[in-house]
């Protein structure tokens, strides 16, 4: 591993080397979806970006012979260890040539930046939150991504997995074959529901969105902050 460096991004340039090196990983790869670049900056932008208001992570680049092979980012939630009652860190953004000591190097160097944040476990792929793009494809692969689901090369799991991680919860995508069918099924439960439990149901009041992303938000977080991550 003497030839492998890892550095930590700190110029446009080395954060531009960072969001377009996914590139030359899925380059063969009929499924992957590429990401927008304008997105990705935005993602990426500690100013602008809303994690970076109680969280902070870090972007890291694996080099070997002067070329890039690898990348991780780590990231530092101290809400969700508030609320969680953990002392966990993520690490997400993971894209790696497939060669072991590569990925080890990119862990070690992003297990090293959560641990000088005191934290003693790491978990992922996790891109800030569960809120953004989470987990690792181990099936599916011939079908392509949709919004905010992962894609990945298969070897990846080989790589994380030979890195002492070991997999925590399985997540399922599910395709309709015919959504009316499923439209149709939706229709009959909520029917079904309503008859025990009687309320309204209406279309959003668009005139005042204040209100009701209020409202929305409320639900929200109350439907999710027990859920696994």
């Amino acid at each position: 591993m003497s030839n492998i460096e890892i550095s930590e991004v700190s110029s446009h340039l080395e954060r531009k080397a960072f969001i377009t090196f996914p590139w030359r990983i899925y380059v063969n790869d009929p499924a992957w979806v590429p990401p927008l670049i304008i997105e990705r900056k935005a993602f990426l932008d500690r100013k602008r970006h809303p994690f970076y208001q109680h969280g902070d992570a870090a972007l890291f680049l694996a080099s070997k012979n002067s070329e890039i092979v690898g990348r991780i980012m780590a990231s530092d939630d101290p809400n969700y260890n508030a609320l969680h009652q953990t002392n966990v860190g993520c690490f997400g953004l993971f894209e790696c040539i497939n060669n072991r000591d590569v990925a080890a190097a990119l862990f070690e160097r992003a297990e090293g930046w959560l641990r000088e944040k005191g934290r003693t476990e790491i978990m992922g792929p996790i891109d800030y939150s569960t809120n953004y793009v989470c987990g690792l494809l181990i099936d599916g692969f011939q079908f392509p991504p949709t919004i905010l689901t992962a894609h990945n090369p298969p070897y990846y799991r080989d790589l994380i997995e030979s890195c002492g991680f070991i997999k925590a919860k399985d997540w399922y995508a599910w395709w309709f074959a015919d959504p009316a069918k499923a439209v149709a099924q939706l229709r009959r439960l909520a029917t079904r529901f309503n008859t025990y439990c009687p309320a309204t149901i209406r279309s959003a009041n668009l005139g005042n969105l204040r209100d009701e992303s209020r409202r929305l938000r409320q639900i929200y977080n109350q439907a999710w902050e027990k859920n696994w991550g």
